[in-house]
């Protein structure tokens, strides 16, 4: 196949890559990308140290790290849970928050004048007094998919949280009310908090409810998601039919939520016509997006594996396309830097791989090789 030659000595450089990216006197931080990396992105540590983590996973690097150093790096993720209310609300007590990133979003916004209080810059005053569960603020958002983030990351190293994150809905009526507060015309977005709640729900709701409270409101999950199924396209929206980009970024998402609750594809040989429809763009999300829905539909279905394993080799493509051969790793834009982090400045957009792009990628190849029964690597593909 023409991709093996690069494909050949990739792991070596990505291992090599990983070791660059890692911090001084920090062994469990590390930079986004090699070069051209801002003040901000240089202090981020949480998202950073989860993407490189879930990478050494699939690379299988962590099986290499002596106990030690595993359980270093797990008490490093750990330690970014706040253990109480201050500065957050009781809503998200519990959450795993990188003050760099917080406070790069808090001056933001105070620039943007959200507010003038602390919670309101927050966005969770109002909420956490009347006790209504509806679609969270910007910076409740950003803060409950770094939770997320490092939750699956701690399970996929076989690890948990030091104590239950409590700030999701727990209740059947309560789940209900959040998940359809999200504006569902925009199934990317909405789509990435069906998958949160589902982490949650879980990891997380087995430590503090009962059996049965647990049961429901994976249940209840599971109903809703079939409540926003588009059966002629297989994917997960309501209203109007979105861009072609948006339903499949949109059904990842949704997809990764089921998995994590034990929910099967609903419509997975309609949502395998609606991916090869269009060859996604290129962009770190929206390759492995793409794979990732095929990969989770051949799971259930052989409909068009044929045509699936032809559109794999050509985004196989796409993604040689976002290795910079120079660092040995893959950058999340087409010849740069991923440049924002939850709208945070991160890097300058120069020509250099990143660990997003990378992570992203890596778990791509993976997926494909599995697509393709290529033989090009034996990686594990990661859990979202």
């Amino acid at each position: 196949m023409t991709q093996a030659i690069w494909l050949k000595d990739l792991a070596s450089s990505l291992r090599e890559f990983l070791a660059r990216l890692r911090h001084d006197g920090a062994s469990f931080g590390f930079a986004p990308a090699l070069r051209g990396v801002t003040p901000a992105g240089a202090r981020l540590l949480l998202g950073p140290s989860c993407l490189a983590a879930k990478t050494h996973v699939a690379l299988g690097l962590w099986n290499v790290l002596s106990d030690k150093e595993k359980q270093q790096w797990i008490e490093f993720l750990q330690a970014f849970q706040y253990g109480g209310e201050k500065d957050l609300g009781p809503r998200l007590a519990g959450a795993f928050v990188d003050d760099t990133l917080l406070a790069s979003l808090r001056r933001r916004y105070w620039r943007e004048r959200w507010s003038q209080t602390v919670r309101g810059w927050l966005g969770i005053q109002a909420e956490a007094a009347e006790g209504s569960w509806k679609a969270p603020g910007m910076l409740q958002r950003a803060i409950l998919s770094e939770t997320k983030q490092a939750i699956a990351t701690l399970a996929e190293v076989g690890a948990a949280p030091r104590q239950p994150f409590r700030g999701f809905p727990l209740t059947a009526d309560d789940a209900r009310i959040y998940l359809a507060s999200f504006d569902w015309t925009q199934p990317w977005a909405a789509g990435a908090h069906f998958a949160i709640v589902c982490v949650f729900a879980a990891t997380q709701s087995p430590l503090f409810l009962s059996q049965p409270q647990a049961s429901s409101l994976i249940e209840t999950l599971r109903a809703f998601s079939r409540s926003v199924l588009d059966p002629p396209t297989g994917a997960y929206f309501m209203g109007p039919s979105p861009a072609h980009g948006s339903l499949v970024n949109g059904a990842m998402k949704v997809l990764s939520g089921l998995d994590w609750i034990d929910e099967p594809i609903h419509e997975p040989e309609r949502l395998i016509d609606t991916c090869l429809a269009q060859l996604p763009r290129s962009e770190g999300c929206h390759l492995v997006d793409a794979v990732y829905v095929l990969h989770r539909c051949l799971r259930q279905t052989s409909h068009r594996r044929d045509e699936i394993r032809n559109y794999c080799a050509k985004v196989l493509d796409m993604i040689h396309a976002h290795y910079i051969p120079e660092d040995g790793g893959f950058s999340y834009n087409l010849g740069r830097s991923q440049t924002h982090y939850y709208g945070v400045p991160i890097t300058q957009g120069l020509r250099a791989a990143d660990i997003h792009g990378t992570a992203l990628l890596v778990w791509a190849l993976a997926m494909i090789h599995e697509i393709l029964e290529a033989g090009f690597c034996d990686w594990r593909v990661n859990r979202p």
